[in-house]
């Protein structure tokens, strides 16, 4: 009985995909261009630089290859604007994959003045692919900002006084509070701090763990250093820069706990730290 089954479903099986192979199949039909890809995309790469430096104005430039997908493309045409405004149409190019170089005074032409760029200005390049079926615009684009390198990384010894806590139970230490902090660079001027308190938290103070976090973060523009990274309590942090002499960086600093103190930082290969400042 379960052979006879067995046979009677398979039966029923092999006559329905007939029945398929005799009509659905046989009966349908593609365009014979139903397959054929159309338009492109732009694609950006290896981006050399990153940013236009503005301490060096005259020789900076940045890099960047440019690739399409898709259909094939008979060109590409390369939009920058500046700080947002309308794009312009500034390049076009037929050599794909191509590699281009782009100087600030290029970027610049007809936009801005070079003379009159800040730091935090920036360049955006956008761009469109032509091919056989029509110009695509792409979805790719480039941000170039106006900034400057920042070399601030390392770890420095500090002699931290006058350290106060006005909401602790405990008091803070009269004398000098030294240690060691470092300022891992994250890139783009940014840079993770180990200890935004400089041993005020380690310190009698408070008897705690150094104040960081993954949000204890500075930021050099230019020489500018912006504060305001968070400890592990999301207290904000803000730093004052006082003097800098040589390899001595002189800080006042407090958060938003009314915690505070004066520090100094210490390159110990005894370099000099840049002209760094704060508003």
């Amino acid at each position: 009985m379960i052979k006879f089954n067995r046979f009677i479903i398979l039966s029923l099986f092999a006559m329905l995909i007939a029945s398929c192979a005799d009509s659905d199949f046989e009966s349908t039909t593609f365009p014979e261009n139903a397959f054929e890809v159309k338009g492109a995309v732009v694609s950006v790469a290896d981006v050399v630089t990153g940013f236009y430096n503005l301490q060096d104005p005259a020789t900076a430039s940045i890099g960047f290859t440019v690739d399409t997908k898709g259909e094939t493309v008979n060109s590409v045409d390369i939009f920058k604007s500046y700080n947002g405004s309308e794009p312009v149409l500034f390049r076009t190019v037929t050599d794909l994959p191509g590699t281009l170089t782009v100087p600030l005074a290029d970027a610049a032409d007809g936009l801005v003045s070079v003379d009159d760029l800040e730091v935090a200005d920036f360049f955006t390049f956008t761009f469109a692919a032509t091919t056989p079926s029509g110009t695509f615009p792409s979805g790719s684009s480039l941000q170039v900002d106006v900034s400057c390198p920042s070399d601030i990384a390392g770890t420095y010894t500090f002699v931290s006084t006058n350290l106060a806590a006005d909401n602790s139970p405990y008091d803070c230490p009269n004398g000098e509070v030294t240690g060691e902090v470092t300022f891992t660079d994250l890139g783009g001027g940014q840079y993770l701090v180990s200890d935004l308190g400089f041993g005020q938290y380690e310190s009698t103070c408070w008897s705690d763990g150094p104040a960081t976090s993954d949000a204890a973060i500075i930021t050099d523009l230019c020489n500018q250093i912006f504060s305001g990274g968070l400890d592990q309590y999301s207290l904000v942090y803000t730093w004052v820069i006082t003097d800098v002499s040589g390899p001595d960086l002189s800080i006042s600093w407090s958060n938003d706990y009314a915690d505070r103190g004066d520090v100094v930082v210490t390159r110990p290969d005894g370099s000099d730290w840049p002209a760094l400042f704060t508003n």
